[in-house]
């Protein structure tokens, strides 16, 4: 390497060879001052005033423990970002839809108060039902629990379309995914705001689920398996069920 040096009164001096080198401080304790290189050229600054020999400077200035932590977190992050969008695209289009079996056994309706609305009497309903599904397959790695609920969707002249939930249960992961359930009783009062329930001929007893994963959408699934029933013409008078 060949380098033309001047007086040192002047602040920019050109060299004609100067090799391609990152900013790099140098001392000199005659000339008091700072040489710099930079791609082409070979800069003097004033010596600092705080460093009272060369030995104190240095060409590499090191990273803090606070810098190091940063970066580190940071790189943490990147990387369960990176597991959790892996976790949640391997499972997005998964089919989640089983068979679903279920049976009513009794059904019972009575005109009641109703002391929510404006009417003065409404329709109740009374299911006993049995319910089979096997929930094992849609369990994986990205399945923390199931919410269940059967509901009956029906028509009435003033609704075209009514829905309510009967009943519903919470399925963790690790517990008995086989439903084998008898004779179950409705969870919640089957009202209609009206008297649509009498001689209603097609109620539609449906079982569905969101699906609670680790990481991602809540996915609404109905299961492959429904059953209508009709309603009686008449109400029941007795008090107990």
């Amino acid at each position: 390497m060949l380098i033309y040096f001047f007086p040192l009164d002047s602040q920019i001096y050109e060299t004609k060879y100067l090799p391609r080198l990152n900013s790099c401080n140098f001392y000199f304790e005659s000339s008091q001052q700072k040489v710099v290189f930079l791609p082409g050229r070979l800069t003097l600054r004033p010596y600092p005033q705080q460093l009272s020999s060369p030995s104190q400077s240095s060409c590499v200035k090191m990273n803090t423990v606070l810098s190091r932590a940063n970066s580190l977190f940071a790189f943490s992050l990147s990387v369960m970002a990176a597991l959790t969008f892996g976790c949640f695209i391997t499972t997005a289009f998964k089919d989640r839809r089983v068979p679903v079996d279920i049976r009513v056994s009794r059904v019972m309706l009575k005109n009641v108060d109703d002391f929510t609305g404006p009417r003065e009497r409404s329709d109740l309903g009374f299911i006993t039902f049995d319910l089979s599904a096997d929930l094992q397959p849609i369990f994986d790695w990205n399945v923390k629990q199931l919410f269940l609920y059967l509901s009956a969707e029906y028509a009435t002249k003033s609704n075209t379309l009514n829905q309510v939930v009967l009943w519903d249960k919470i399925v963790l992961r690790g517990e008995n995914t086989k439903l084998s359930l008898r004779d179950m009783k409705s969870k919640y009062f089957f009202f209609d705001d009206g008297n649509g329930l009498r001689a209603n001929k097609n109620i539609t007893l449906t079982l569905s689920w969101n699906v609670v994963p680790n990481a991602g959408i809540l996915p609404l699934v109905a299961g492959s398996g429904h059953v209508s029933l009709p309603f009686p013409d008449t109400y029941e008078t007795t008090k107990s069920y």
